[in-house]
């Protein structure tokens, strides 16, 4: 007895519905090594510090947006008088300062963190902040 054409057919076609082998899986980006040491050394600023765009306030100000921004003025954070008072804009070099010795560098600062030594860590986490700050 022969099977009928659309029968043979249909089981034919159906061993063609196997999927195909996928194609060999896409290389992971590469990790910029500066930006990596620089999300790792903000973990422990992540205490006292958010950089979300309208996240809160913790300890410290959220620091989305610092770049650019007047010392001890994000609105409704109660800075210390010392920054309050502060007349300057944060920049990298002015963070970088800070970062160094917080406050050795503004005397009167409620900032109890105490500091970044290296230079290149604070470099690398300066860096990763402008990328994750930004306005």
């Amino acid at each position: 007895m022969r099977a009928p054409v659309a029968l043979v057919l249909f089981i034919a076609l159906a061993g063609c519905s196997q999927p195909a082998p996928s194609a060999a899986p896409e290389p992971a980006p590469a990790v910029d090594p500066v930006a990596e040491r620089g999300r790792e050394l903000f973990k422990p600023c992540r205490t006292c510090h958010v950089i979300a765009p309208g996240g809160p306030d913790r300890v410290g100000p959220n620091l989305h947006g610092v770049f650019g921004r007047k010392a001890g003025s994000r609105p409704g954070f109660a800075y210390s008088a010392a920054l309050r008072d502060a007349d300057f804009v944060w920049t990298a070099e002015r963070l970088d300062a800070w970062l160094a010795d917080p406050k050795g560098y503004l005397p009167g600062s409620s900032m109890a963190f105490p500091g970044v030594p290296d230079p290149a860590d604070r470099a690398a986490l300066i860096a990763w902040l402008e990328a994750e700050a930004k306005e």
